[in-house]
């Protein structure tokens, strides 16, 4: 089986270190010649020229031919990826050649070779750090030979507090012990003497303490007095003469009041009549509005059904449209068709008449067995022409359901139960229906092996390309040289396709003029992983969609 061969230097071990480092002098001769920066994962052609294991790659997905960036009299004409070799003397150089700290703007003036930068930077006093105390507001970043000094004074640091011993913020614990801590002590703010207390003890004290003050029971007619018990009662006792003016004063406004209060029910009652006049309205109102929207309801309902019956004749258009692009072929078949269902129609009428005549007949014993004889005759042809009439319905069937612009999208279901059927060895591969580069054009097919084919088998999803025999082979160029492009489509975000291309060998038998059904099948064994395929990216409801793109470009008309 003819199979693209894998990048030789796309699997290579990466040897460079990460990283953008400065230089401390920098040879021309470490800088790739694609993109002139230095040599990450060096690798070297034919010719003695260095690239980027990157920029390599990307030599081949410009058009061909492909062309060494050298561009000197030494270099390769052709380049070719079997060409293309690691460096592993050029890494090893590049690996050690002389960079700066990171850290440098920072005060740092060591010097290293680039693969021990890492290491340095582990351990370098001039790393620039966030400082701890970032969750409690402090936004300061500082050297790390300083972090120590900077977190010792640092105005957000947690310290405990004095008093409840409760981790607080440096710069709020004097608010804390002012407004907050429990535990803080206060005075009695009725100032009767007593020693300070504790914040939380200070509300047992409040309804026992001597210098408690206390209201005027005419407190709520407007009496305003307050003081010690002795003194409210002395004053009670006094005053019984402003206590009944006051008393006198809040009794009218109390008055005045209720016929306010009484005036507002009173307006409030008519508007009550009015609102329910206005409700009674919008209720007749919408009990219009309701009949008005069935009607409209209706109308909406017959101009849906006209909008229905205008749908179906547009797709009827539009079919007949489709079937008159393919009406050479699609007609033909569909005419042998209809005259083998007139052929069946007439045959069965025939063998009515047949056995009515025979029932019908006074002499049954010889009648009977010519009737039987031609039954069974006619049967035979019925039950042949049954069988040319389904293979002409499923070639319609299959050619309908065609794509004639060089491209396939091949719906796979049932992924779990095929897998397995392919590693119990029942069904190794599986083909899908057949596409067309055009009406007149090349024929072809995709295969799939769900447990992979040759390097690939058991791990890997295979997938290959497969010429077959058309009716028009004989009209086109030989052998196939269109490009080939095999994807894997991706049913979650539609961001995350994996694809392989590649250009069919000229040499290959998988690509010559097909002398049996179809050519021995040319693609991918390692086309993807069961374990990438097998997620929510690529698999969905046990189902997964395979794409075959043909590049028709510079296919001539037959």
């Amino acid at each position: 089986m003819a199979t693209t061969s894998m990048n030789s230097f796309s699997l290579s071990m990466q040897q460079t270190p990460p990283g953008h480092p400065s230089f401390v002098n920098l040879d021309p001769k470490y800088t790739c010649l694609k993109c002139r920066d230095i040599l990450r994962d060096a690798v070297q052609t034919l010719c003695g020229h260095r690239m980027c294991e990157v920029c390599a790659a990307k030599v081949f997905d410009e058009p061909p031919p492909f062309m060494c960036p050298g561009n000197d009299d030494t270099c390769v004409p052709n380049l070719k990826k079997e060409e293309i070799f690691r460096d592993p003397s050029a890494r090893r150089e590049i690996a050690k050649l002389s960079v700066f700290c990171p850290n440098k703007e920072q005060g740092c003036t060591q010097e290293m070779q680039w693969k021990q930068q890492e290491e340095h930077k582990l351990g370098c006093e001039y790393t620039s750090l966030q400082c701890s105390y970032v969750n409690n507001g402090c936004e300061t970043r500082t050297i790390k030979k300083n972090l120590e000094e900077h977190l010792q004074g640092c105005e957000y640091r947690n310290v405990p507090c004095s008093y409840c011993k409760e981790d607080i913020i440096f710069n709020q614990k004097q608010d804390h012990e002012s407004n907050q801590c429990m535990r803080y002590p206060i005075a009695c703010p009725n100032n009767c003497g007593m020693e300070d207390r504790p914040r939380e003890e200070l509300k047992d004290h409040t309804p026992d303490c001597p210098n408690r003050p206390f209201h005027c029971k005419f407190r709520n007619v407007g009496c305003d007095f307050k003081g010690l018990k002795e003194d409210v009662t002395e004053h009670e006792q006094g005053s019984v003469d402003h206590h009944l003016q006051l008393t006198t004063v809040y009794t009218a406004s109390v008055d005045l009041q209720s016929m306010e209060i009484r005036r507002e029910l009173q307006d409030m009652s008519e508007s009550q009549g009015n609102f329910k006049k206005t409700v009674d309205q919008c209720l007749s109102a919408v009990t219009s509005l309701r009949e008005g929207m069935e009607a409209r309801k209706k109308a909406i309902k017959e101009v849906k059904l006209q909008s229905v019956a205008v749908a179906e004749r547009l797709i009827h258009l539009e079919r007949r449209v489709e079937d008159t692009a393919r009406k050479d072929t699609v007609d033909k078949q569909g005419n042998e068709i209809q005259t083998l269902r007139d052929g069946q129609t007439n045959l069965s009428n025939r063998v009515t008449r047949i056995e009515q005549n025979g029932l019908g007949n006074a002499d049954g014993m010889s009648v009977g067995g010519n009737v039987g004889s031609k039954l069974q005759t006619h049967e035979r042809q019925i039950g042949l022409m049954d069988i040319r009439l389904s293979e002409l319905d499923l070639r319609l069937q299959i050619h309908e359901t065609a794509s004639f612009n060089g491209m396939l999208i091949w719906k796979l279901r049932d992924y779990a139960r095929r897998k397995q059927e392919a590693r119990n060895g029942r069904t190794l591969s599986l083909y899908s229906q057949p596409f067309y580069t055009s009406q007149f054009g090349y024929k072809m097919c995709a295969r799939v092996y769900l447990n992979g084919d040759g390097m690939g088998k058991g791990t890997h999803v295979s997938l290959f390309f497969v010429v077959m025999r058309g009716d028009f082979d004989s009209l086109l160029p030989w052998p196939f040289q269109q490009k080939v492009t095999l994807m894997l489509l991706d049913q979650d975000t539609g961001k995350h396709k994996l694809s392989d291309s590649f250009k069919p060998d000229p040499n290959s038998n998988s690509f010559r003029k097909p002398q049996t059904e179809m050519n021995i099948a040319s693609g991918c064994p390692v086309f993807v992983s069961q374990a990438v395929l097998e997620t929510k990216t690529y698999l969905q409801e046990d189902t997964l969609f395979i794409k075959i793109e043909v590049d028709t470009n510079g296919i001539n008309p037959p």
